[in-house]
């Protein structure tokens, strides 16, 4: 029964590679360049390229990279730094959940899937999108990303330049990358479903409001857990 479940994953990835590539290019093209910044930034802060390799491998997410980068050039500690990068990739929970099931079913497979599993890519995802489509999506993603970062390393390394003021906004690159998915996402699930209702745009302008208030009232490194809990419910509610 397995090996007739990877054929039939086998043959879906063959018959839609062409249509996936041109859906997952432009937005791998997009994380490139904000890739690269972090492992430039990354070189000018000391870091070596092993270990910009490393924290891209095995963290991959540009908002817990980008976020410990001024934590580990203020001398914070271990447990302040995973705390933070805890809170800001607790998102993911959410996401995993409800794209479990389209996940690969050889353990390896699934296991690396899982584990690329990126805001880009589950924006460029589709709820119709098999196993092997899921999986062709988060792969290029994640090379991209690692690759890209690799090269801002080795022009960090190359071009010495002075680190960047305290005032300049490391993650606007990259926040701006997924405020253009996530429209394009909520585009594709509000607009275009057929089961569209008002109370579907309520619910993203309400989860908007929510993610405001606690902004205002927690502050820009508390409010992501409980901003991830109400936002998740109200959007489940909403079947978003």
């Amino acid at each position: 029964m397995e090996s007739v479940s990877a054929s039939f994953e086998d043959a879906e990835g063959a018959l839609t590679t062409p249509s996936v590539l041109s859906r997952v290019l432009p937005p791998a093209l997009a994380v490139a360049p904000v890739s690269m910044l972090f492992g430039f930034i990354a070189s000018q802060a000391d870091w070596t390229i092993l270990e910009v390799f490393l924290v891209s491998v095995l963290g991959f997410s540009g908002s817990g990279q980008f976020a410990v980068l001024p934590l580990s050039q203020s001398g914070s500690g271990f447990l302040t730094m995973l705390f933070v990068t805890a809170s800001i990739n607790s998102r993911y929970f959410p996401i995993a959940y409800v794209s479990s099931g389209r996940l690969p079913r050889r353990k390896v497979g699934r296991y690396l899937a899982a584990h690329m599993l990126g805001d880009e890519a589950y924006a460029t995802e589709s709820p119709s999108d098999g196993p092997q489509t899921i999986f062709l999506i988060r792969s290029v993603i994640f090379i991209t990303w690692v690759l890209s970062a690799l090269v801002g390393a080795a022009l960090g390394q190359s071009l010495q330049l002075p680190w960047l003021g305290d005032n300049v906004n490391l993650g606007f690159s990259a926040s701006a990358v997924l405020v253009f998915l996530s429209v394009s996402q909520l585009r594709l699930r509000v607009f275009v479903d057929d089961g569209f209702t008002v109370s579907r745009v309520g619910a993203v302008i309400l989860c908007l409001a929510v993610a405001l208030a606690l902004i205002y009232s927690l502050g820009p490194v508390y409010f992501w857990v409980p901003g991830i809990i109400v936002t998740s419910i109200l959007l489940a509610r909403a079947r978003l």
